[in-house]
Formats: structure tokens, sequence, C-alpha cells
């Protein structure tokens, strides 16, 4: 990725740094005259003490923040944040066997050496991508201490600043381009947007009377820092959202158990399966249809005719109904709370990124899937096995 290419006219184009001290809330500014100004600007509530510090270089759009201890680079995004290298997604296990490879190489595997090292290259250089997702900071929150720590610095040092968008965010935009959209592509599901990560939009200007351009920078800077906080917060959050993913996968039980012994359910599966996963989606389906024009007449003609031809042909929506169909017809099928991050996150990046890595059983119900959705990602479960096509992507 080259420096942003700032003309004269540009607010921009003459600030050499910004720094801000997270500590006093004083903005500094320094001019390519060396002309410094100072300003206070306000910090958002319940921030935390483990960023210190930042600075902006606007011309490589990066930031540099003095955090715990560490000092953390990170893209921040002005004029644009579109993913243009490739891209690749570590599950939470790939992102503690990095952080393990970083700290003491010796050990994890050689063959996992050979491709954290080479993945670590790729990333520093900006050549590939390794974006951070709402499942990796919910994973992060329930440990604590300097194993946590360890942890976020490696995930952010190489995660740079690049955020997975919401899941929820994606299936209700996968939603709309059913009812016909705009569909998504890799720039709208990696980004350095602020707060892309988690299911949030803020409805007004940030701040509003230093005009548009500088109210964005100094939302991108706060949202930097706010995201480092995340993941550097030596204090656990030992649930985490567990109550709720507990509630979905318990969820399946009466199904489950149901089937087996129900012929007329066996040979119906797929329609059940199907309304099970359109129940899923909650208010979001009918809510894009409604938004698009289409009467209660017409979405029932939808559901009743379309929706499984349309959805078979959209890349996570796809790939969450077709697993949701194999693990309800596997009755020896185990459902963990965990399952629900590895299953929207891991299709989600199955679907728009260019290498996944991830558990083995969600990872072996992607392949099983491949040949019935657009094509995706090339899947692995083990680190040592991807890096082949991490090298190809390199190439």
């Amino acid at each position: 990725m080259s420096d942003f290419e700032l003309t004269r006219a540009h607010p921009l184009s003459r600030l050499l740094s910004i720094a801000i001290d997270y500590q006093t809330g004083t903005a500094t500014f320094v001019r390519d005259d060396l002309m410094v100004a100072t300003a206070t600007v306000a910090l958002p509530t319940n921030r935390g003490a483990a960023v210190t510090s930042s600075t902006f270089f606007p011309k490589q759009s990066r930031i540099v923040f003095k955090a715990s201890g560490r000092t953390l680079t990170m893209n921040l995004g002005t004029l644009s944040t579109k993913c243009d290298a490739p891209t690749v997604y570590l599950d939470q296990r790939d992102w503690i066997h990095f952080a393990r490879w970083e700290k003491e190489p010796n050990r994890v595997t050689p063959a996992q050496r050979q491709f954290f090292g080479t993945l670590a290259t790729a990333a520093e250089s900006e050549q590939v991508i390794v974006p951070i997702s709402a499942a990796h900071l919910v994973e992060t929150s329930k440990r604590g201490g300097a194993s946590r720590l360890d942890l976020a610095a490696t995930m952010l040092r190489y995660s740079r600043g690049w955020q997975v968008r919401s899941v929820l965010a994606l299936r209700r935009a996968e939603l709309r381009a059913l009812f016909g959209g705009e569909p998504l592509v890799v720039s709208d599901v990696v980004t350095l947007a602020p707060q892309a990560a988690l299911d949030m939009e803020r409805p007004t200007a940030f701040a509003p009377e230093l005009g548009s351009e500088m109210s964005g920078l100094i939302e991108r800077q706060v949202w930097a820092a706010v995201f480092v906080q995340l993941l550097l917060d030596p204090v656990p959050t030992p649930n985490g959202g567990k109550d709720l993913a507990h509630q979905w996968s318990q969820s399946f039980l009466p199904l489950a158990t149901a089937i087996p012994g129900n012929a007329k359910a066996r040979a119906r599966l797929r329609d059940l399966t199907r309304v099970r996963f359109i129940s899923d989606l909650g208010h979001d389906l009918p809510a894009a249809a409604k938004e698009a024009g289409l009467t209660p007449g017409d979405f029932s003609r939808w559901l009743a005719e379309s929706a499984e031809r349309d959805i078979a042909a959209t890349p996570g929506l796809s790939r969450l109904r077709e697993t949701l169909h194999l693990r309800i017809a596997n009755t020896t099928e185990k459902w963990e709370a965990n399952d629900l991050n590895d299953w929207f996150y891991l299709s989600y990046s199955g679907a728009y990124l260019d290498l996944v890595l991830g558990e083995r059983k969600t990872i072996n119900y992607l392949r099983r899937v491949d040949p019935l959705v657009p094509s995706g990602a090339k899947l692995h479960y083990r680190a040592e096995d991807a890096l082949a096509d991490l090298q190809h992507l390199l190439a």
C-alpha cells in the first residue's frame, strides 16, 4: 500500500504530525514549517489507561501508539479505507500460536515457524492484510495478565488497524442485496473504517465544529485508541457474550433430537433447515424486503419460490445456510457456545477473504459445502498446511 497523495489544497497537506496525549486530552499539530498548535479534545469515558499517547503521520496515514509499554504502528485511513492486498483470516487459536511464535519461536513446530515467519514479514511490509474481528475482541477479553498483553500486542502489530466488519452488518448488507441492493465486495468486509468490527454506526459527525475533514480524522484516532485499549486491557471479562451464544447453541437441541426418529422430518430435512435458517435471520430479512419495496405478498412468494436459489448465490449467506443444514443433519453433532462465532466469522471470512485458518470442525464443514456456494477462500485448520497457499498469494 502506497502513501496517500495529498495535494497542496488538502487540509492535511502541510501537517507533519498530529499527536494526542490521552492522559491530558491535548492534541498537538506540527506543520511543515515547524509551527506548532495545540487544542483540547474530548476523550471517551471509561477509556482505560493502556493507551498513553498517539502520533499520526498524515502523508503515510500511519499512527504510532504508546500503550502498556509497547510501541504499536497502525494504518489509520483518511481519504480511503480500501483493502487492496491479499487477505488472511486467523482464528483465535492461530493468533495464539502467532503470539507464541513471536515471543518464543521454539515453542511452535518448524513448519509453523516458517508459516508465521512468512506471514509476519508480509504483514509488516503490507503485502498481506491480517484483520481483527469482533470474535477476536470477545475471545481476547476473556484472558488477563501478561499472556493477554502478549497476544494483543501481536494481534495489533500484524493487523495494523484492519478489521473484519461486524458479521451482523455484513449479513444485513447481503440480505439487502437479495432484493436489489449492492453486493458486498472485499473492501466492504475488510476495512479501516472506525467501529467497523462492532455493530455500531455513529449517526452524527464526531466533532462537527471542526469541519468534516478534521472531525473524521480525530474520530479515526480516537477509535484506533479505543481499539488498542479493548485488546490491551489486562482485566479479563469472563462472560464475553457467552450466555447468548449458549442460548443459541441449546436452541438446536429439540430439532436435532427429533429428526433421527421421525421419518417425515428426515424426508423434508432441507425444508426444515431452511425454515430454521430463515428464522435465525430475525427481523433483518423482512426489513430488507420492506426497504426494497416488497409487499407482504411479494415477500411470501419470494420465500416460497426464490429464497433457496437466491441465498445459494450469496457468498456469506450460502455458507451459513449450507453448514447449518449439514450440522442439523448430523445426528451426532455437539452444539457448543463457541460454535456461534466460528459459524459466523469463518463463513464470512471464507466467503470474502483469500486464506482462512480456523478450527477443524467448522473448516471441515465449509470444505464440504464448497461445491454448493460461490468460490471463496482457501481453507485450512493447520498453519503448516497453509504455507503453500500463503506463498502463492505473495508471489
